[in-house]
């Protein structure tokens, strides 16, 4: 019989004060906790048995897999269902009973920095992905793209001017909810004139 349970908890943009009670409360009863090194870190005090993710999805396959009958708590960034390990959890387990604490997420969080709604955005990523955000800004009052090292908000701003939206604003965050966090806000071309190499981070494009 399989006893196997998994619950993958989304903790936020990264900051401790975004983390859901209820996330705290599956990690208090986890037998295991899953995660990057930086999430792992945020739980030190629990002194919970941990498996770092190195983004490798076949070694976290086995991780799981070695920890059965067990209570797993998976951790990932922002809202596990947004762009998380979600998906492939729950196909590669279907046996198992899968849970999902859902948390803040990067749009949320970023959109509530600059006062502004989501009601009528188009939510994607960009990681490992291409998405055709031209045609959803024409049609949506704003975009959200989480980026990768590929297309970088510099690359996303290029693709901008070169479609002839030069002037659309765009606003950049970098490191959301921690001490050194940074929102930029400015043009489409301006972004390409920045001498500034931004690492992972969160764009919105508004329809202006």
């Amino acid at each position: 019989m399989n006893n196997t349970e998994i619950t993958i908890c989304g903790i936020g943009p990264g900051n401790a004060d975004y983390i859901c009670p209820a996330v705290l409360k599956q990690i208090a009863n986890a037998d295991i906790l899953i995660g990057g090194i930086r999430h792992l870190q945020i739980f030190n005090h629990y002194n919970k048995p941990t498996e770092v993710f190195t983004g490798n999805l076949e070694n976290l396959k086995h991780s799981i897999a070695a920890n059965s009958n067990k209570h797993i708590v998976v951790l990932v960034s922002g809202d596990a269902g947004f762009y998380s390990l979600r998906s492939f959890i729950k196909s590669e387990f279907s046996n198992s009973l899968v849970n999902i604490i859902p948390g803040i997420s990067s749009y949320q969080y970023m959109y509530a920095k600059l006062g502004k709604g989501y009601e009528r955005a188009f939510l994607a990523s960009m990681h490992g992905k291409e998405v055709n955000y031209i045609n959803m800004i024409n049609t949506h009052e704003s975009v959200f793209l989480l980026t990768d090292k590929k297309n970088t908000p510099k690359a996303i701003a290029q693709n901008l001017v070169n479609n002839g939206l030069a002037n659309i604003t765009m606003h950049i965050g970098n490191n959301l909810s921690y001490p050194n966090e940074q929102i930029i806000s400015c043009t489409a071309k301006q972004v390409t004139e920045i001498e500034h190499n931004f690492d992972l981070c969160s764009v919105i494009i508004e329809n202006n």
